[in-house]
């Protein structure tokens, strides 16, 4: 039995290290970036599934070893279930206090915003909320009534075309739930502290969300629309990024499925 406890442990191990190595090979992941997403997730939740079978096996074993388990073994069982219990009651604690700031905030940002919003419209599946800015700003806030928030800037600098993209890019983050995604990435780049799984994996998060949710957009919006709204938002704030994504867009190659129209509850935000 101590034996299947310790392969839990060292696979999750081995996985939590090849991981970062495998999945950052090549530019794959550019291409595919949700198919990266859920290989990313999918590799640390298999390690995390690992660690709390290798936890679980070993308190069993040492609450209830069999008669052909020997003494040694059996401490060793007692052992390893004790400080398993232990780390896993401080991983538990860290979770709970590094996602308290995080929550807050998220709390913060909508009280700064919320004095500022001159008009709030319930759509299908989410409200959109428009706001005074001279800055060129538009998010998506997931929760109980998920929000999208866009400024007046964007509204001015945006044709109607355009602004259906970033309408679209911000909805596919909610339909998604990219801000799971994003706080989880958080969470455990906290946990692991300096280490390189809990890096890596946060940086890829953030840029896999916003090539996913582009992806997702100009399929519905149309590529060069989500193109030309990313580059007038780059000229505008001088975000390289968003200038890298409008070349992506550009540069790949679209399925007749991104002339569909836009879904009802996008078409009804765009503005006249």
């Amino acid at each position: 039995m101590l034996w299947i406890v310790l392969a839990c442990f060292g696979s999750a191990l081995i996985m939590s290290l090849l991981a970062p190595l495998v999945l950052t090979i090549g530019r794959w992941q550019l291409l595919h970036p949700r198919t990266a997403l859920t290989a990313w997730f999918g590799a640390l939740f298999t390690g995390v599934a690992l660690i709390l079978a290798g936890l679980a096996i070993s308190v069993i074993g040492a609450v209830s070893a069999p008669d052909y388990v020997g003494g040694t073994e059996s401490l060793l069982l007692t052992v390893v279930a004790w400080l398993g219990l232990g780390v896993f009651g401080a991983v538990a604690t860290m979770v709970s206090v590094s996602s308290e700031p995080i929550v807050e905030a998220r709390r913060e940002a909508l009280k700064v915003m919320a004095p500022v919003a001159r008009s709030r419209e319930a759509r299908q599946g989410f409200i959109l909320v428009r706001f005074d800015s001279d800055e060129a700003v538009a998010f998506a806030v997931p929760g109980r009534r998920p929000e999208i928030f866009i400024s007046s800037a964007v509204e001015d600098l945006l044709s109607k075309a355009q602004l259906g993209a970033v309408l679209a890019h911000e909805y596919a983050h909610l339909r998604h739930h990219h801000g799971w995604a994003l706080r989880i990435a958080a969470v455990n780049a906290f946990c692991l502290g300096r280490l390189r799984p809990g890096r890596d994996l946060h940086r890829a998060t953030k840029l896999l969300v916003e090539l996913a949710a582009d992806d997702a957009a100009a399929r519905q919006a149309g590529a060069a629309n989500l193109a030309n709204a990313l580059t007038l938002l780059a000229e505008s704030d001088g975000d390289a990024g968003m200038r890298l994504r409008a070349t992506r867009l550009t540069s790949k190659r679209w399925p007749s499925a991104s002339r569909r129209r836009l879904p009802k509850a996008l078409a009804a935000t765009v503005l006249p």
